[in-house]
């Protein structure tokens, strides 16, 4: 006889992720282009490849590349970066040769100093996109927070340690705005690089991600990436958005020795709440540890799944911050109170390396 409650599980994940599809995750007018007709050319000695501009409507994107040897330790043949013009911060394409996922893209944003003091260390977060972004080609859905949601301008809106209402896209109320402010005041933003990886819509099945794609992203990106970048030693966080929500508290709960830091925006995590629950019990030693936030807002199509979310830590007594912002479940919610409340928490939990109780 088939297993009922099996089947009725797997239809509700599939409408749920049609609903991402077509309602939370509605796609901005401005687009890239995943075209690659490529120029190559010689500087150095080092095979650089120069791709086509692609512009969007006020944001520009270039795109040139340089082939380099990995690290050792990464087992990896081939390693390429791609720099990327046209944003208020510098920032990269980051391509492994991997052995389990062939769409091995990430786009890695960092800090506006980090080129120019060439000595610093910086935390890194691996940010997720949501659902809309995993259904683009590669090198756009891996542009999830820079492009779409526009991550760059909220980070030099940090950098003012001046909040304004128009830095939230105005979703802010009087006294949240008074409370970012404060908190910046008392610890100002000082920044961190920022890895988007390119990631396939999530499984339907019980373990939330693919084999594959989890595999890559534990054992071949994360390595490359703390490699290749200067990383502050053991000062890594994990966050995303909806779908990526779901993404980034499935790997934070799984292997919770990877992470400083561990978030998500808006959440998505209705069809695999069991299985948050059993690792939870299996690692809550360690994430009772860690620093953990759920962002929410009071227009959220999601806001029934964040706070079972919510509720299920607080049942295991896991410490953590429960955050209701201003907002509906879309692309402008991302490009204000998404990216500031996501940088905010990471910039000062993976700078201190610990819990700050006063940071929104």
């Amino acid at each position: 006889m088939p297993d009922s409650p099996r089947i009725v599980s797997v239809f509700t994940a599939v409408v749920l992720l049609a609903a991402w599809l077509v309602s939370c995750d509605r796609p901005p007018t401005n687009q890239t282009t995943d075209d690659a007709s490529a120029r190559t050319t010689k500087e150095n000695g080092v095979k650089r490849l120069e791709g086509p501009t692609t512009p969007a409507v006020t944001r520009n994107l270039n795109a040139t590349s340089e082939t380099l040897s990995p690290e050792p330790q990464t087992s990896l043949k081939k390693l390429q970066i791609e720099k990327i013009s046209g944003y208020k911060c510098p920032a990269e394409y980051f391509i492994l040769s991997s052995k389990r996922f062939l769409n091995a893209v990430t786009a890695v944003t960092l800090p506006p100093d980090y080129f120019s003091n060439p000595t610093k260390t910086y935390p890194m977060v691996v940010v997720f996109g949501g659902a809309g972004e995993s259904v683009k080609p590669p090198r756009s859905g891996a542009l999830a927070w820079m492009h779409y949601y526009k991550m760059d301008e909220a980070i030099r809106s940090l950098e003012r340690a001046n909040l304004e209402a128009g830095d939230f896209r105005g979703l802010v109320t009087p006294e949240e705005l008074k409370r970012f402010n404060r908190v910046l005041n008392e610890h100002p933003y000082r920044g961190v690089i920022v890895a988007c990886p390119y990631s396939p819509p999530l499984s339907l099945g019980r373990a939330v991600d693919h084999p594959d794609y989890e595999g890559y992203i534990t054992e071949e990106l994360m390595p490359a990436l703390t490699s290749h970048y200067r990383v502050s030693h053991g000062k890594v966080g994990i966050d995303g958005v909806s779908n990526g929500g779901a993404r980034s508290m499935y790997y934070g709960f799984k292997y919770p020795q990877m992470f400083v830091a561990i978030g998500s925006v808006q959440g998505s995590f209705g069809p695999f709440m069991d299985v948050y629950e059993e690792l939870i019990q299996k690692n809550s030693g360690m994430l009772k540890k860690k620093a953990i936030q759920l962002i929410t807002s009071d227009r959220d199509s999601m806001r029934t799944s964040v706070q079972h979310m919510h509720e299920l830590l607080k049942r295991y007594n896991i410490p953590h911050r429960y955050v209701q912002m201003t907002g509906p479940h879309d692309y402008v919610f991302n490009q204000g109170p998404g990216s500031i409340g996501l940088l905010v928490f990471h910039d000062s939990m993976l700078h201190s390396g610990t819990s700050d109780k006063k940071a929104p």
